[in-house]
């Protein structure tokens, strides 16, 4: 055989076996729950649908708190320095979700830190 139709030939080879190492063989679990993942979208999706989300919203007296430079920083006696945390609005927003007969189904939240309210918590 040529030199060059022996290259082709391992060439071949060597992709084929390639591309089978990459379709075949048992799941990972991180493949396993992105199919699962996908599944659950698309059934989702023919069950109905949901509504565009509220704008952001704020209950009065929801709050988070982490760190902000505004507030300072502390020292222990060790000399470990951090920052003082300050207090945010944690807002939500949301949307009504509906089978595919227009029935409500149930509700989506998503949440966020919002607007900064004062240094500490």
């Amino acid at each position: 055989m040529k030199p060059g139709v022996t290259l082709l030939r391992v060439v071949a080879v060597v992709c084929t076996s390639l591309a089978l190492t990459a379709c075949g063989g048992p799941m990972t679990e991180e493949e396993a729950a992105a199919v699962e993942a996908e599944a659950l979208a698309s059934q989702e999706a023919e069950l109905g649908s949901c509504g565009t989300w509220s704008e952001w919203l704020w209950d009065g007296s929801s709050i988070s708190c982490s760190p902000r430079l505004g507030c300072g920083t502390y020292c222990d006696e060790y000399g470990n320095c951090d920052v003082n945390p300050g207090a945010f609005r944690q807002q939500y927003s949301y949307r009504a979700c509906f089978d595919e007969y227009g029935n409500y189904t149930h509700t989506e939240y998503q949440y966020r830190t919002g607007a900064f309210l004062s240094c500490g918590c």
